[in-house]
């Protein structure tokens, strides 16, 4: 048996009413359980001795349900030193509690080899990643006694933590360095709870980066990414080398659009390492990691979700078009989301006739991302035109302002691969009723979108908002069709005036 030695609360306040909706969104607890020292494995470590490897756990206090989802959270400190009891760990493990997770705190071997190579960084990864592995499955076979959803363990951590959490979350066989002595430190899982899987459901990455980021493959765990731009000792992209690990969480990011594994990217702009300790941004990281995570519990994931998949046939359907359309040298491409696969009138209402016309169910931005290179690389177009006005929805699983810009710059990234001067046009992510009790934030992202319009060359922005707007400055009824979201005729013919400027500057049509 092991010897747990049992902590009770850690602050004495009666626990605040459970709304549903708020549970694992926002605190709702204000008193956590903590049970500490829980050694989960014995392991021979960097100096050849036999080391107990302990986590410390933390629950909310008169929790009603049987089964959490769970945050596994493993420190920083370069794997030379750090703890699982202080800094980021504490904070982080006692902000999830208190919105309802299960929280563990883990120990790993630490220690890096005197020839400090990128070799013995691989190894010391090879190490920690072991004892994550070792210490999820641990946790699974204990989900009855810690009340843990084993469906729903998320892992997490900070700088070397963060490189550990990648690595037990996408490293497989194959990619285990070959540098790596296996024959000393022996199997990729790691020892002990057999029969008990190491797989995550989610992964969040704070200012940690990869050896590689083709690590993560199609159908792989879903993937938050944080990190400061002006980190100096982790990249944030892969401008330099941490001892071998350097790529960073933005191109971790960039690997999961381009896989069609759900993702996020939260940049810190100028802000340095472990965000240089600032409380405020890092509270905000936190904020934003509960948010995400979210998103990513089953409550909001259906088992026969498809992801990017479902619009597989729509995208064989543009397949077909390719071969039976004929476009010429001014032809321009319009895609985006049900807004544009809806305007059946676009070349009437733009009084443009050759319109490469691309637009799919409701797909959001990363969905865009996704397909980008299929949907858009095998035209020559004038210039490019898109809209996409679904990642802002008031729902559950809602994109920040911030996240929305990101994904529309990665596109833009796609495009400028293969186009590197072809001009690029944002539609304006039109007002509805349906959607208007968030129109302030999808206001800040097309502000936001504005301004990165205006300072990038060659790309621009067509605003639209206002002339859906009624005189009391509610979206006007008349113009929408009867769900309140989409355009009528009239609508349509409304955008396309205000459009058709621009469509024909671009183009060249005078």
């Amino acid at each position: 048996m092991l010897l747990l030695r049992f902590f009770a609360v850690l602050c004495f306040f009666s626990v605040t009413p459970i709304a549903q909706a708020q549970r694992f969104k926002k605190p709702v607890f204000t008193s956590i359980d903590s049970m500490v020292d829980i050694q989960y494995t014995q392991r021979i470590n960097l100096k050849g001795e036999e080391e107990k490897l302990l986590l410390d756990l933390y629950m909310p206090v008169l929790d009603t349900l049987s089964r959490r989802p769970m945050v596994v959270f493993i420190h920083g400190g370069g794997f030379r030193n750090g703890s699982r009891k202080t800094g980021m760990a504490k904070q982080i493990c006692q902000a999830f509690t208190k919105r309802g997770y299960v929280t563990a705190s883990i120990s790993y071997r630490l220690g890096i080899a005197p020839t400090n190579t990128n070799a013995d960084y691989a190894e010391a990864l090879y190490r920690a990643q072991q004892d994550a592995r070792t210490a999820i499955r641990f946790l699974k076979s204990n989900a009855v006694r810690f009340g843990i959803d084993t469906a729903q363990v998320f892992v997490s951590g900070t700088s070397a933590g963060a490189m550990t959490s990648l690595a037990a979350g996408y490293m497989n066989q194959e990619d285990i360095p070959v540098s790596v002595n296996t024959s000393r430190w022996g199997s990729l899982e790691g020892e002990g709870y057999e029969g008990f899987s190491s797989t995550v459901h989610g992964v969040m990455n704070l200012w940690g980066s990869m050896m590689d980021a083709r690590w993560i493959n199609e159908g792989d765990a879903p993937l938050y990414n944080t990190a400061g731009t002006a980190d100096k000792t982790v990249p944030y992209d892969s401008s330099y080398s941490y001892h071998g690990l350097g790529q960073g969480p933005y191109i971790t990011y960039q690997r999961c659009l381009a896989m069609g594994i759900p993702t996020t990217w939260r940049p810190f702009y100028g802000a340095g390492h472990t965000l240089d300790s600032d409380k405020k941004k890092l509270d905000s990281c936190v904020a934003e990691m509960a948010d995400w995570l979210y998103t990513r519990l089953s409550i909001h994931v259906r088992d026969n979700d498809k992801g990017v998949k479902r619009w597989a046939s729509e995208i064989e359907a543009f397949d077909v078009l390719n071969q039976q359309e004929k476009h010429g040298k001014k032809a321009i491409l319009v895609l985006g989301s049900s807004y544009i696969r809806l305007w059946k009138n676009i070349r009437e209402d733009l009084r443009y006739k050759d319109i490469i016309h691309r637009g799919f169910g409701g797909s959001n931005l990363a969905d865009v991302a996704y397909y980008a290179e299929e949907i858009i690389y095998p035209h020559q177009p004038k210039a490019i035109f898109f809209y996409v006005g679904n990642d802002i929805v008031a729902g559950p699983r809602d994109k920040t302002p911030l996240q929305v810009l990101e994904l529309f710059k990665y596109i833009v990234s796609v495009i400028r691969q293969r186009y590197p001067s072809v001009p690029v046009t944002w539609l304006e992510i039109s007002p509805s009723e349906r959607r208007w009790k968030v129109w302030p934030q999808i206001q800040e992202a097309n502000r936001m979108i504005k301004e990165f319009c205006d300072r990038t060359e060659g790309l621009h922005y067509v605003s639209s908002s206002n002339r859906f707007l009624g005189v009391d400055g509610k979206p006007d009824k008349s113009l929408y069709l009867d769900d309140n979201l989409h355009y009528n005729e009239d609508g349509y013919r409304i955008w396309g005036e205000n459009i058709r400027k621009q469509v024909h500057l671009i183009s060249g049509k005078r």
